[in-house]
């Protein structure tokens, strides 16, 4: 139903973007690979829209690049993934690291992301290693690896990602603080949410 959108990047946390087109707000959920690169003013965003069955709610997701909207519908071919699930894996790791870790069936990894069982880890694996062995880059990176996070603002911006992705405030929040105890200071709220969505 809907491509793409183009417009002024009104607020841009990690996970969100709020895109201003034709005198309307539009809150697109995003991976934190696309909403790391969004700066101010306009910016275009290629769409994925769903509408959930059970609520008739309408939700658009945004991505940067066509590799990021391909592989977030690719998630979507797997049973047992929806939109929620598939972006919060996204969310989780690089998309490459995603990608070398189907490739390779690391299932132990793959299952250790929230929303991913065994049985989908496994079905991860055996639908989409033939489709993604292209685009593998090599041994995928470990996911738990220590990255510097700064303190204050950023924080904050990590636990709203996570409330906008549906976890619970309190959760949300001491996830963040336990992930930044563990990495310290100065690393992007883009980390300390990958970091932290290891742990809620």
């Amino acid at each position: 139903m809907f491509e793409y959108i183009r417009g002024t990047l009104h607020k841009a946390l990690p996970g969100i973007a709020i895109i201003e087109a034709g005198g309307i707000g539009y809150r697109i959920q995003v991976p934190l690979s696309t909403s790391s690169r969004l700066q101010g003013g306009q910016v275009q965003l290629l769409l994925h829209h769903t509408i959930l069955p059970e609520q008739g709610e309408e939700r658009l997701y945004g991505f940067a690049t066509d590799r990021e909207r391909d592989f977030f519908r690719g998630l979507l071919e797997v049973k047992g993934i929806g939109p929620t699930t598939a972006l919060q894996v996204m969310c989780a790791a690089d998309i490459e690291e995603l990608i070398n870790l189907i490739v390779g069936g690391d299932v132990a990894s793959l299952k250790k992301f929230k929303g991913i069982g065994p049985k989908t880890a496994e079905r991860l694996v055996t639908e989409l290693r033939d489709k993604l062995a292209p685009l593998a880059t090599g041994p995928a990176r470990n996911t738990q690896s220590a990255r510097s996070l700064p303190q204050g603002q950023p924080a904050t911006d990590a636990v709203m990602a996570l409330v906008a992705l549906g976890y619970p405030q309190n959760k949300s929040e001491q996830a963040v603080a336990k992930a930044a105890q563990a990495l310290g200071t100065g690393a992007k709220p883009e980390d300390l949410v990958r970091r932290a969505l290891q742990l809620v």
